[in-house]
C-alpha cells in the first residue's frame, strides 16, 4: 500500500507538472495573438479599402466614359448610375475628393450639354471650393453656363458667391440674368452692392427683374434700402415686383425674430397703392411683427374698414390667440360681412370652447348666408363635443345640399364616447322619423354597435328607410337576432323588403363559429311550420346559407304541390353556391312541363356550370351544349353561348360556327366565335 501510495504521489506530481507548462504554453499564445491581432486587423481593412476604393474609382470611370456621348433622348439609365454611385460615395472622405476631380474634369471638357447636364447633379453634391474656382470659365460661356450655374449655386462657401460675383463685370449680357438667379438662389449677402452698382447702369429689363429677384432672396438692410427705391416707379411691374420682393423679405425677418425691420417694411408697403394679395401680405406682416402686441394689431384691424386688414387678423387667430383668449374677439365679429364671416366660421373650428362653440352654433342657426351656414355646420365637427349633437341631427334633418351634408361631416367628425352616448340617449326619446334617421345613418358612419336594437326595431317601422334599416342590421346585427326578425319578415308586405331581410339573416348565419350547423335553426323551424308562405321565406334563408347538409330537405320540398313553395325550393337550388345542386336542375330541366320552372333550373345550372373555372375546358363545353339542348328558350340558349365563349377549346369553336347561321341566336353565336378565337390564338 505505502508502494502504491509513493506511486500515486509521483503520478500526480507529474500531472500537476504538465498542466502548469501547457496552461503557460496556451497563455503564450493569447498574448501573442491579442498583440499581433490589431496589426493584422490593420492591414487587412486596409487592404479591404484600398481594394474597394479603387473598385469604386474605376466603376466611376467606366459610367462617365458611358456618359461621354449621353443623349437625353436615349434614356436616363447612365445618368442615374452615375448619381446613385456617387451618392453612395460621397460621405466617404478618402474616395470624395478623386471623384470630384473625375467629375470636374469630365464636367470642363468638351462634351455634349446633355452629359454635362447628366454630370452637374452628382458633381453638385461633392463639389468645394475648387471646383468653384474651376468653374468660373464655363460660367461665361453661354453654352455651358447653365450647368456650371447649377453646380455653383449648390457649393457651401463664400468661393461660389466670389466666382460668381467677379462674372457679373466680365460675362456676356446674354447670361447676366442666370447669374444674378443664382446669387439669389444662393443668398449671397456680398453681391448685394455689385447688383447695386449693376443697377444703376441702367441695363435691360431682364436683369432689373432678375436683381429684384435676387435681391428679395437674399434680404438684408441693403437689400431692403435698393428695393425700396423702386416703390415709386412709373413702371407697374417693376413696382410690384419690388413690392413682392419686400414682402418676402419681411416674411424671413419675422422668421429671424426680426420684428422691427419686418414692421418697418410693412408700415412702409400699407401707405403705397398695393394689390390685394400684396396688402393681405402686408397686414399679415404688420400684425406678426407686433410680438406679444398681437392682440392690439388684430383688434385694430377687425374694426378698420378695410377688408384686406380684416382678412389678414382672422386668418391669423388660430395661429396667435390661445384657446383661453378667443372670448375677447368674438365681440369685434359680428358686424363683419359674410364672406368674412366665413373665414371666422373656418377660424373658430380651431377652438374647442363653449364661447367659440355658442359663436358657430348661432352662425349655423340664424346666419341668413347658406354659405356660412354650412361653413359653421362643418367647424362644429372640430369644435363641437356632445352638446351640439341635437342640433346637428336635427339640421341634418330639415336642411338641403350642402348644408346637410356639412351636418352629417360633422356628425362623423366629432370624436369620444360622450357623443356616441348622446345619438342612443336621442334615438331612446323616439324622435320623429326624419330625425331618428339621421340618428341611424351617424349610428352607422360611427360603427355605434350598441345601436342594433334600435335597427331592429325599425325594421317593423312602416315608414322606416329600408335601406338604412339593412345597413344597420347587416353592420351591428347577429344570429341571435334571428327569431325577431323572422317575425318582422313574416309579417311584412313588401317583397323587396322580406327578401333582403332573408339575405341579411343568411349573412348572420354565415358568420356562426360552427359552420356545419349554420342552417340548423332555420331548418328546424321549417320543420315546424305549415303556413306556405313562412315556409317559401326559410326556405329561401336555407338557400342563400347554402349549406350542405340542408340539400335533402330542399329535395323534398320540390316535391310538395304547393306552388309559392316549390318555386322557393327551386330558387334556392338555382342560386345554390356550390355544384352539388347540379344534378337536381339538371332533373328539373328534363322532367318539368313548367316553362318558368325550366327557365329557373336552366339559368342556375348555366351559373355553376361556367363556375367550375378549372375543369378542362372540353367537359365544361359538353355540360353547357347539354344545357342548349334543353334549353326552352332562345334568351337560355344565348345565356349558354356567353358561358362558352369563356371556356376556349376546340369543341366550343365547332359548336359555335355551327351555329352562326341560326336565326334565333346567330348573332350571339358569331361573338362567342370571336372571343374563342381571339383567346385560342394567344
Amino acid at each position: 500500500m505505502e508502494k502504491f501510495g509513493a506511486q500515486k504521489q509521483k503520478t500526480d506530481q507529474a500531472a500537476r507538472k504538465f498542466a502548469t507548462k501547457r496552461l503557460a504554453g496556451l497563455l503564450f499564445i493569447l498574448i501573442f495573438l491579442l498583440l499581433v491581432s490589431p496589426l493584422l486587423t490593420f492591414s487587412g481593412v486596409s487592404g479591404l479599402q484600398v481594394v474597394s476604393s479603387s473598385d469604386e474609382l474605376a466603376r466611376l470611370d467606366r459610367v462617365l466614359k458611358t456618359l461621354e456621348k449621353f443623349d437625353h433622348s436615349q434614356g436616363e439609365a447612365p445618368a442615374l448610375e452615375l448619381e446613385r454611385l456617387v451618392f453612395s460615395l460621397k460621405d466617404k472622405s478618402e474616395l470624395r475628393q478623386a471623384a470630384e476631380k473625375r467629375l470636374l474634369e469630365f464636367f470642363t471638357s468638351n462634351f455634349s450639354r446633355d452629359a454635362r447636364v447628366a454630370v452637374s447633379k452628382p458633381l453638385s453634391w461633392i463639389a468645394g471650393p475648387e471646383t468653384a474656382r474651376a468653374l468660373a470659365g464655363q460660367l461665361l460661356d453661354p453654352e455651358k453656363s447653365d450647368p456650371a450655374r447649377y453646380v455653383l449655386e449648390r457649393i457651401p462657401g463664400e468661393e461660389a458667391d466670389k466666382v460668381l460675383i467677379e462674372a457679373l463685370d466680365r460675362a456676356p449680357a446674354v447670361v447676366i440674368p442666370g447669374i444674378i438667379s443664382s446669387l439669389g438662389h444662393r443668398r449671397a449677402k456680398a453681391a448685394v452692392s455689385p447688383l447695386e452698382k449693376l443697377l444703376r447702369k441702367n441695363p435691360s429689363p431682364q436683369v432689373v427683374y432678375n436683381a429684384i429677384e435676387a435681391l428679395g432672396n437674399i434680404g438684408g438692410d441693403g437689400a431692403t434700402r435698393i428695393l425700396s427705391g423702386y416703390l415709386k416707379s412709373g413702371d407697374e411691374n417693376l413696382r410690384l415686383r419690388a413690392v413682392d420682393a419686400l414682402l418676402r423679405i419681411a416674411g424671413r425677418e419675422i422668421e429671424d425674430k426680426n420684428l422691427k425691420e419686418a414692421g418697418a417694411i410693412s408700415n412702409l408697403l400699407l401707405g403705397l397703392r398695393l394689390t390685394p394679395a400684396q396688402r393681405l401680405a402686408a397686414w399679415r406682416v404688420k400684425i406678426l411683427a407686433s410680438g406679444e402686441n398681437y392682440g392690439r394689431e388684430i383688434q385694430a384691424a377687425l374694426k378698420s374698414k378695410d377688408e384686406m386688414a380684416q382678412q389678414a387678423a382672422i386668418g391669423l387667430i388660430p395661429v396667435l390667440v390661445p384657446r383661453d383668449k378667443i372670448a375677447d374677439y368674438l365681440g369685434l365679429f359680428s358686424g363683419l360681412p359674410d364672406n368674412l364671416q366665413v373665414q371666422v366660421a373656418a377660424a373658430l373650428s380651431n377652438y374647442p370652447v363653449p364661447v367659440a362653440r355658442e359663436y358657430l352654433l348661432n352662425l349655423a342657426e340664424k346666419s341668413p348666408s347658406a354659405e356660412v351656414r354650412t361653413e359653421a355646420l362643418v367647424s362644429l365637427g372640430n369644435a363641437g363635443d356632445y352638446s351640439v349633437i341635437e342640433f346637428l341631427v336635427r339640421k341634418a334633418a330639415s336642411a338641403r345640399g350642402k348644408e346637410k351634408n356639412a351636418a352629417r361631416e360633422s356628425l362623423l367628425a366629432l370624436r369620444g364616447k360622450p357623443v356616441d352616448d348622446k345619438i342612443l340617449d336621442l334615438l331612446a326619446a323616439g324622435p320623429e322619423q326624419s330625425v331618428r334617421n339621421e340618428l341611424l345613418l351617424a349610428a352607422c358612419e360611427r360603427n355605434i354597435r350598441e345601436s342594433r336594437e334600435y335597427f331592429l326595431k325599425e325594421a317593423s317601422n312602416p315608414s322606416a328607410d329600408p335601406a338604412l334599416v339593412s345597413r344597420g342590421l347587416r353592420a351591428f346585427g347577429d344570429i341571435g337576432m334571428a327569431e325577431e326578425l323572422l317575425k318582422v319578415a313574416f309579417s311584412t308586405e313588401d317583397e323587396t323588403f322580406r327578401e333582403e331581410l332573408a339575405a341579411i339573416m343568411a349573412a348572420w348565419a354565415k358568420q356562426s363559429a360552427r359552420p356545419e350547423a349554420r342552417s340548423t335553426f332555420f331548418r328546424n323551424l321549417l320543420g315546424k311550420e305549415s303556413d306556405p308562405g313562412r315556409q317559401a321565406l326559410l326556405i329561401s334563408i336555407i338557400g342563400k346559407i347554402g349549406e350542405r347538409n340542408s340539400l335533402p330537405q330542399l329535395r323534398s320540398y320540390l316535391r310538395v304541390q304547393n306552388s309559392v313553395v316549390r318555386e322557393a325550393s327551386l330558387k334556392a337550388l338555382a342560386d345554390w353556391p356550390e355544384v352539388e345542386a347540379r344534378d337536381d336542375l339538371m332533373e328539373i330541366i328534363r322532367t318539368s312541363a313548367d316553362l318558368k320552372e325550366k327557365v329557373l333550373a336552366v339559368r342556375g345550372l348555366v351559373r355553376l356550370t361556367a363556375s367550375e373555372r378549372y375543369r378542362r375546358p372540353e367537359a365544361v363545353v359538353e355540360s353547357l351544349k347539354e344545357i342548349y339542348s334543353l334549353s326552352p328558350r332562345a334568351e337560355e340558349k344565348k345565356l349558354v353561348l356567353s358561358a362558352i365563349s369563356d371556356f376556349p377549346c376546340q369543341p366550343a369553336l365547332e359548336f359555335c360556327q355551327g351555329l352562326v347561321s341560326d336565326p334565333e341566336v346567330g348573332p350571339e353565336a358569331r361573338a362567342a366565335l370571336e372571343k374563342i378565337s381571339q383567346r385560342l390564338k394567344r
